[in-house]
Formats: structure tokens, C-alpha cells, sequence
């Protein structure tokens, strides 16, 4: 048997922690080839002794290889020179489906890639300008002014500017639109990219690709008087809730009180997008549903509405006295895990460990195009994968990825 010798690390973005077998990089989703530290060590182990002297140096020499970061396409042919050809597999590319064939986009300047570094300050190419950003309402923490400030100080010539979508409903699918139409510059998605988004970008003849920062959950929380006879759910009594099978918290295990769900519109995307495909499972909301504008919204009609239920990321619900967040078991026998700490704080350990049912990743959308919005897109998300700025991800509610 091969001895496992650590971790893998991306050819594309030179994360070295990805765990030993993984078949994906948790930065970029790269595909990684399984056990790819494990070659050259038996090589070199090899090399050392057959060829002695020049085995030893083989060894140095792998040793001292650094990460490989994306470079850019070459301005004068579009094709990549140095990077490894993406996977049409991999999360953050989609290949081409069915479309008309597009010219490669020339980049106007050489564009940095995915890079791990330690400060915000150090995070390099970090383009001068204001840039607008927006999309899903769950990078409201991210958005604070406290970690605009951090970015601020770490790069003044970065200046981000908030921009909602001109119907007034924002959202991770409304941000993403936003970006396709030139109006952003940087899009948060709490889901990720379609494929037809990924044709629509294609058909204009740029790009799109999503890179994760963070892990979140979904919280389900409930008027108060529900959770005091209520001690958890599972994710198709939710799935039943929301769908109107149960209109009565009698049907599961709660106190005789008419469900009344509250829910963003379905238009919205995001959250709404991520709930319907894996929580409903593409199944359309009850009839008994009712439609709220965002969480503010939600929550406060949750609070006051005796049988009352709403969803939404668990960083926007914790510390809220006026609703209760139900505790969320996979199936039946399953053990109820909560999503927060006695309702003041978020469990990252159930969002990294995997154990909580309802858990999605965060993304910043990048379009590429060649452009100064590409650069400061790409410089944003490098900014969160910091590890300062993966500490900040931390305070404001959501699991860092590493």
C-alpha cells in the first residue's frame, strides 16, 4: 500500500491544504488528481536510490517548487501559456453547451489569479477606482462597514460601492445579472452560477467563473410559542412545511397552531434558489405561503405571527429574541443539530464538520473579460481568502474555509 504523505495542493491556485484523496480543490474546484503529492515523493524516494547524488537533488528541487497561481490568456491568441487547461468538470468553469462559438477575450493587462497570502495588504494586484458590487442580501455581514474599512485600510485606491438592482429586489440572481449587463463590477452569490448563466456570458463573449469564500447555513426559525413544544425538525418536515403538506404543527410534533410560511419571492435567487433545489427539492411553494421582501421583513412577521416560520442564513437570525431557531435533523433517527450556540451565536463547527443538514457555500463571481472590473473581482475575492480576511469571515458569522 502507497503511504498517504499529507495534503494535495492545486495546480491552479496553490492551495496546499486540501485534504489527502480529494478529488476537487476547496478553494477554486479544480480537479485534482487523487493522491497527487504521493508521485513525485515515490519518485524521488526512487531517484535517491538509483541515483544517488542526483537523487538528492531531485528531492531539493521538489521541495523548493512554489504554488502555481492562474496565469492570464496570452492578449495576442486568448490561449493560456502556463496555466493548466481547466477541467470541464471543475466548479468554477463550465465548458461550452450547445452555443455558438465566441472569439477569445483579450485581456487589456496581465491579470493575476487566485492567491493565497496572508494579510489583506498583502494581497497583490489590487486595482485603483470605485468599483460596485452587490447581490445576495446573505453577504449583508460581509458587506459592513467594518471590513470595508479593513479593505480600505489595506488598499485606499479600492473603493467598493453598494448598488441594488434597479426592480429594487436584490439577490444573488439579480446581482448576477447586474454583472452579465456591465452594472457591477463584483457579484456575491449564495449559490452557484447556472448554466445558463454561464451560456448567456459566453454568448457575449467573456466568461464567468465562482470562487468560494465561505461555508453558510440555513437557519429555519419559528414564533416562539411553536419552539417551546417543538424539538426539532427534519429536512422533509421542512420540505412538507414549506410545500403545504403540514398546515397544522400538530402533524409534527409541535403545538396546535396553523403553519403560516413566510418566504422571499421565488425570483429572488439566492437563498430562495438554494432552498428550492435542495431543501424542497425542486418542488413549488405551498399555496399558504406568504411573501415577504427580505429577512428584516420575514423575521419580523415570523415574530408576530403565531404559527409562523421563515428561513434564511443563520448569521442574520442569531441574536434575534423575537423568533427561535428549530434545531435540523437529516431524516428520521437522525440526531436535531442547531445551526447556533443558544440562539447568540453560529456554530461553525456544524457548518465545517458537515453535520448540519441545510449548510451551502458563498461565492464571488468573476467576469472575465479583460477589463479593470476583472481585476478588482479577482483582487476581492483574494482579499476574503486571506487569511485575515478568512478571520473576518469568521467574526461575521460564516465558517472560513480553511
Amino acid at each position: 500500500m502507497v503511504q498517504d504523505y499529507g495534503s494535495v495542493k492545486c495546480p491552479r491556485c496553490g492551495y496546499d491544504r486540501n485534504p489527502s484523496g480529494a478529488s476537487k480543490c476547496e478553494i477554486c474546484s479544480y480537479r485534482l488528481k487523487k493522491g497527487a503529492p504521493v508521485v513525485p515523493i515515490i519518485a524521488a524516494l526512487a531517484g535517491v536510490v538509483v541515483l544517488g547524488g542526483v537523487g538528492f537533488w531531485l528531492l531539493n528541487q521538489l521541495a523548493r517548487q512554489t504554488p502555481v497561481t492562474v496565469s492570464s490568456p496570452d492578449p495576442t491568441t486568448g490561449s493560456d501559456s502556463s496555466a493548466p487547461a481547466p477541467d470541464p468538470n471543475a466548479g468554477t468553469t463550465r465548458p461550452e453547451q450547445g452555443t455558438a462559438p465566441v472569439t477569445p477575450v483579450a485581456p487589456a493587462t496581465q491579470t493575476a489569479g487566485i492567491t493565497i497570502v496572508s494579510r489583506l495588504a498583502d494581497v497583490p494586484d489590487v486595482p485603483s477606482g470605485i468599483f460596485n458590487y452587490g447581490g445576495s442580501t446573505t453577504f449583508a455581514p460581509l458587506r459592513s462597514e467594518r471590513i470595508n474599512q479593513a479593505i480600505y485600510q489595506a488598499h485606499p485606491q479600492f473603493r467598493l460601492r453598494y448598488v441594488e438592482p434597479p426592480g429594487g429586489k436584490p439577490g444573488s440572481g439579480a446581482g448576477i445579472q447586474m454583472l452579465l449587463d456591465g452594472q457591477l463590477a463584483i457579484a456575491q452569490s449564495s449559490r452557484p452560477l447556472k448554466d445558463e448563466e454561464f451560456q448567456r456570458a459566453q454568448l457575449r463573449g467573456f466568461r464567468l467563473e465562482q470562487v468560494a469564500i465561505a461555508l453558510d447555513a440555513l437557519a429555519i426559525y419559528v414564533h416562539p410559542q411553536v419552539r417551546a413544544k417543538l424539538p426539532g425538525l427534519t429536512v422533509a418536515q421542512v420540505r412538507d412545511i414549506f410545500t403545504g403538506k403540514v398546515t397544522n404543527w400538530q402533524q409534527v410534533g409541535g403545538p396546535n397552531l396553523p403553519v403560516v410560511p413566510f418566504s422571499r419571492n421565488l425570483q429572488a435567487g439566492g437563498t430562495v434558489d438554494f432552498f428550492k433545489e435542495n431543501v424542497l427539492l425542486g418542488a413549488p411553494l405551498g399555496t399558504n405561503v406568504r411573501e415577504v421582501r427580505d429577512t428584516t421583513h420575514s423575521l419580523r412577521q415570523v415574530g408576530k405571527t403565531p404559527g409562523g416560520v421563515g428561513y434564511a442564513t443563520v448569521s442574520e437570525v442569531v441574536r434575534q429574541e423575537m423568533v427561535r431557531i428549530v434545531p435540523i435533523a437529516q431524516g428520521p433517527g437522525a440526531p436535531y443539530i442547531a445551526p447556533d450556540i443558544n440562539g447568540q451565536e453560529v456554530n461553525l463547527e456544524v457548518l465545517t464538520n458537515g453535520s448540519y443538514p441545510i449548510t451551502r457555500r458563498l461565492f464571488i463571481i468573476i467576469k472575465r473579460d479583460g477589463t479593470l472590473d476583472e481585476k478588482a473581482s479577482v483582487a476581492y475575492a483574494n482579499l476574503f481568502l486571506s487569511d485575515e480576511g478568512q478571520r473576518l469571515v469568521k467574526e461575521a458569522g460564516f465558517a472560513p474555509l480553511r
